[in-house]
């Protein structure tokens, strides 16, 4: 089977944001890794906040990596990160790329260590990075996510939430111009209630920003993604065939069939 980094000669660059914090964001970020593993993709998980790391914390992993390390060159990705379940190439495994959780030791690495963070992921063997990145807009999380492939934004039904997602796809549009991002409503009660929020912030972008960002799906409120938290295991290995965890592999599997219409038009563009 031909992988993204054989079709496209680098890896395809997911980052995960949200406008506020309590959207789940770092769980869905998790999950996909592990889902999108699933597929037989390659993964590695980046956890993009340099100031206040918790990617770690989700997986219940003592050590998380060696971030500084990358960022001052002194070691590449994969020599710096942890594996999770069994790491990248085994079946659901992925690996871990962050900085000590809480420690804080990254957080003054600016719009360069955004940058720098870029170009060592994009020289890594992984057929995908899925950079979860801190909550908010600031310029660091704006750097990040304009350098990615695609943006998924995670929100929930809470008009809080739309309000904040909306600042951060207009922020966006400003710095990545003609990039349209992805929209996931975590913690909805059914699939009226996801289009719904969803559906107001593509309406008022169509409206305001002239864009209108993809509505990927939405995951249900379930309590089993909570416990998952508490018990810092995967929501994927501790509950597989829960509600959350089954919609989270049907976004994945969107994810992966978006990469591979995008590797098939690489391959007509090269042909012509």
């Amino acid at each position: 089977m031909t992988s993204l980094k054989d079709a496209f000669g680098f890896p395809v660059v997911t980052a995960i944001g949200s406008g506020k914090g309590g959207t789940g964001k770092t769980l869905i970020a998790v999950s996909l890794a592990q889902a999108l593993a699933h597929t037989g993709e390659r993964v590695l998980l980046c956890d993009g906040d340099l100031g206040l790391a918790n990617a770690a914390l989700h997986l219940g992993l003592s050590h998380s990596g060696d971030m500084a390390a990358v960022l001052s060159g002194r070691t590449t990705v994969e020599k710096a990160t942890v594996p999770v379940a069994g790491g990248a190439g085994a079946r659901g495994g992925f690996d871990l790329l962050a900085a000590p959780a809480g420690s804080g030791v990254l957080a003054d690495a600016g719009q360069q260590g955004a940058r720098q963070l870029l170009i060592s992921l994009r020289m890594t063997g992984y057929d995908r990075v899925i950079v979860d990145l801190a909550a908010g807009v600031d310029a660091m999380v704006l750097s990040l996510a304009a350098g990615a492939d695609e943006n998924l934004l995670v929100m929930t039904p809470d008009p809080a939430a739309l309000t904040d997602t909306y600042a951060f796809t207009k922020r966006l549009a400003k710095i990545a111009v003609g990039r349209r991002p992805s929209l996931l409503v975590n913690m909805a009660v059914g699939e009226q209630e996801g289009r719904r929020a969803s559906g107001a912030l593509i309406a008022s972008a169509r409206t305001f920003l002239k864009l209108e960002p993809d509505y990927l799906g939405f995951v249900p409120r379930d309590p089993h993604a909570m416990v998952a938290v508490k018990r810092q295991t995967p929501l994927m290995t501790l509950y597989p065939q829960s509600a959350a965890a089954k919609a989270i592999s049907d976004i994945a599997e969107r994810l992966k069939a978006r990469s591979s219409a995008a590797k098939a038009a690489a391959k007509r563009a090269q042909a012509r």
